[in-house]
């Protein structure tokens, strides 16, 4: 392995530092369930999509498009509306038939629903990156916000650019553990492998769930050595830095797009009001 080298440029920004302007995308007038940026430009003249893009490739690894209109829509409606405006970002990837829930992010239905990915609403969810199915780790996440919780709920958002810059001035020796290969979970369409940090054609990618990988080398009969453990907690050192850390409380029609490979996500736990499949509620999208 090469000796590792700093991330230069916007993808390597810490929470603290970071600025509204530089991920906040207002539409205005707001976009309706049949639109997408490339219908209504906003007050500065430019294509909520394209500057959404430059976002993404460009800036921070990040946009939040704000004012995507959802009124009257159903959830299933809003995944659509969320597809839609991804499109010209990237191949969008098929909803796979066998878990349609995969669409819908929310807390477990009380009653009878189409099914959805359940988390607890709880706990805080760790930082991470998406595994998603085969083939693999797509290159974007969008998640645009039904329905906010009662309270709790932000997103937390990390850039992975920067957490590589921190380790590389503080903890340089764990780098060459965060370069090898981890197993990444194990079963049906999870059996990835692949490293923490590597680049690719000049960029630096990140991958990173800390339950998965420890789960995947267990199942897979490699528990961690003393070496990675110590790679991994000093990772998740670097994470648990508040200063790092970007939190945005998404409201009713905000979509949140992601570098699925330099940005690190999670969100606070979340209180929802009765009956609990009208509560928090976002739709996920991946593209390539």
């Amino acid at each position: 392995m090469d000796a590792p080298v700093a991330v230069a440029g916007p993808s390597a920004w810490e929470g603290a530092t970071l600025e509204e302007r530089d991920w906040l995308v207002p539409v205005h007038p707001p976009l309706s369930g049949g639109a997408t940026g490339d219908a209504s430009p906003d007050r500065d003249g430019a294509d909520p999509v394209a500057r959404a893009a430059r976002c993404l490739y460009d800036g921070p690894g990040l946009a939040v498009v704000r004012g995507l209109g959802l009124d009257a829509l159903t959830d299933d409606e809003c995944v659509t509306v969320c597809r839609r405006f991804m499109a010209p970002l990237g191949g969008l990837r098929p909803v796979d038939p066998d878990h349609p829930g995969d669409s819908l992010v929310t807390a477990e239905p009380s009653a009878p629903a189409p099914p959805a990915r359940a988390h607890r609403p709880e706990e805080d969810l760790a930082l991470h990156t998406d595994r998603a199915r085969f083939p693999g780790p797509p290159r974007l996440l969008g998640m645009l916000c039904i329905r906010p919780a009662r309270h709790g709920g932000e997103s937390v958002l990390v850039s992975g650019h920067a957490v590589h810059n921190v380790l590389l001035r503080s903890r340089p020796a764990v780098l060459s553990d965060l370069y090898q290969d981890f197993h990444f979970g194990r079963g049906p369409d999870f059996e990835h492998i692949y490293p923490v940090f590597r680049r690719s054609a000049g960029r630096l990618h990140v991958q990173y769930n800390r339950y998965w990988i420890t789960r995947g080398q267990q199942e897979h009969g490699t528990p961690l050595s003393t070496a990675q453990v110590a790679a991994l907690d000093a990772f998740d050192e670097v994470l648990a830095d508040p200063r790092m850390a970007l939190r945005v409380r998404l409201r009713r029609g905000d979509l949140l797009l992601m570098d699925n490979m330099a940005i690190l996500h999670g969100r606070t736990s979340f209180v929802d009001p009765p009956p609990s499949h009208a509560g928090r509620c976002l739709a996920r999208v991946w593209a390539d």
